[in-house]
């Protein structure tokens, strides 16, 4: 059975691995959101701040190999939800994860 955005798409849902893991996956990307809420606050996130961000996002499980595509197609990768703080701080300061470009506004 093809779901509501399915059948709005034209498309069939695709069936993962069933050895696969899912993983969380915010979307938009958390490293977008963190990047507007410390626009619209003027002054650097603080850590509560940012690990409250990530407990509020909207996420949708993938299947790891997915999760690893879209980061691909998007062009950079996500803030680690693991270990926001030091993520987040890595993407602010520049020096993201090797491979990595911080999204453009």
């Amino acid at each position: 059975m093809v779901g509501m955005f399915g059948k709005l798409l034209g498309k069939k849902p695709e069936t993962p691995a069933s050895d696969e893991p899912l993983v969380p996956h915010p979307i938009p990307a958390l490293v977008t959101i963190l990047y507007r809420l410390e626009q619209d606050k003027g002054t650097a996130l603080t850590e509560a701040e940012v690990v409250s961000a990530r407990d509020k996002a909207v996420c949708i499980m993938l299947p790891l190999s997915r999760a690893v595509q879209l980061a691909e197609m998007r062009g950079y990768d996500d803030v680690d939800l693991e270990n926001v703080w030091e993520s987040w701080c890595q993407y602010r300061t520049g020096i993201a994860p090797a491979g990595s470009n911080p999204p453009a506004t």
